[in-house]
């Protein structure tokens, strides 16, 4: 391929970038421009016969197949063939709908599966440089102005007998109301990530593990084989086994779906997660409307600090117990299940930050943060 061949190539993805970064949650930038390491990574993801046509496709609505032939150039017939291909490695969004993957799948299309392919580790330090060293982060795991995807979502056992929640606010009763059976675990992409490239802090302690997807998406993950379908108590006893572990449960910060899923989350790994424990985006994950307490029963042993991701939890010599920074704290439970001697619990503590009403709400939120409206 000579010069003039490749710079063409080049502004193939270049136009992809831009007509994702029309979409709700933007595109990697750096220094006002779209990110050199994110058009790297389209390069990986899509072949510049494949590029050709995807330039064409958008993040907000589909095209028709008189639509693309039109735009492209190419009769029905090839991009079919072409669409048949992307859709069955979830390169775009579904075999009829014929628009880009939402970021959250585009960005982890390598890392929806435990073994090490070709490019998947080209393609996790790419990531690295777009998504944590230009930041990209706070656009994935929050809007431009701070507005959280994710809320955390804890379970009833870490809850004191005296509190009472919605559905919305506890995972097991959040499980059990979803309008849809249809639920499958899926290898958490953060985490897998990190232990591909060989560099999970976590390693020594927690899982690998699976995300919860949920409705369309667990539907969609289990035709990639990428998806293992489960019922919603299996999902429930999944969710408590993470939570024993010390993983974090996070979901869609709307009381109302649709939900796509259900993230188990760790500090050093996750991509929303960590906003608020390694990097500068301090209101990534929503808090849920609780805080842990420790009763008189609290014998010092310092179980409930080392499970905290957010070191919110500290032990006050002078008041014999546990005590929490409420501005730390995200009301997980995390501390409340390993505690030993279940002196402490989860107690009603009313946040000023909105959980949307519905997931639309939510998307438009964004939107309009990010100036996409």
């Amino acid at each position: 391929m000579n010069l003039k061949e490749m710079k063409m190539n080049d502004q193939l993805y270049v136009r992809i970038a831009e007509n994702i970064d029309k979409g709700v949650q933007t595109a990697p930038k750096a220094g006002g421009k779209v990110s050199k390491a994110f058009i790297a990574f389209l390069k990986l993801v899509y072949t510049p016969e494949e590029a050709e046509l995807v330039q064409h496709l958008s993040m907000n609505k589909g095209k028709t197949d008189e639509e693309l032939v039109a735009a492209s150039g190419l009769d029905a017939e090839k991009i079919n063939e072409i669409i048949d291909t992307l859709s069955k490695r979830a390169a775009i969004e579904g075999r009829y709908k014929k628009r880009l993957p939402s970021i959250p799948t585009l960005l982890n299309l390598h890392m929806f599966y435990p073994e090490i392919k070709q490019d998947d580790l080209e393609a996790a330090k790419l990531y690295q440089q777009f998504f944590i060293k230009e930041g990209f982060y706070k656009y994935y795991g929050t809007s431009e102005k701070g507005t959280p995807s994710l809320r955390s979502i804890p379970i009833e056992q870490s809850m004191h007998t005296e509190t009472v929640t919605v559905t919305a606010e506890e995972a097991h009763a959040f499980v059990r109301n979803l309008d849809t059976e249809e639920l499958a675990l899926v290898p958490c992409p953060c985490r897998t990530r990190t232990e591909k490239m060989g560099i999970r802090e976590c390693k020594d302690r927690l899982p690998v593990a699976n995300c919860v997807f949920i409705g369309g998406a667990a539907v969609r993950f289990e035709e990639l084989g990428l998806g293992k379908r489960v019922t919603k108590e299996q999902a429930i006893n999944y969710i408590d086994e993470a939570v024993q572990f010390g993983l974090i449960p996070t979901t869609g910060n709307s009381i109302e779906g649709p939900f796509g899923i259900m993230c188990l989350c760790c500090g050093c790994c996750c991509s929303n997660v960590r906003g608020r424990t390694v990097w500068d985006n301090p209101t990534a994950v929503r808090p849920a409307n609780f805080i842990p307490k420790a009763s008189d029963d609290c014998i010092l042993c310092g179980t409930c600090v080392d499970r905290c991701f957010l070191d919110a939890l500290s032990l006050d010599e002078d008041a014999g117990k546990a005590v929490v920074d409420p501005d730390k704290c995200i009301g997980c439970g995390v501390c409340a299940i390993g505690c030993p001697e279940e002196a402490l619990r989860l107690h009603r503590f009313e946040r000023s930050e909105p959980t949307y009403k519905t997931a639309m709400e939510l998307m438009m939120t964004v939107a309009r943060d990010n100036n996409r409206l």
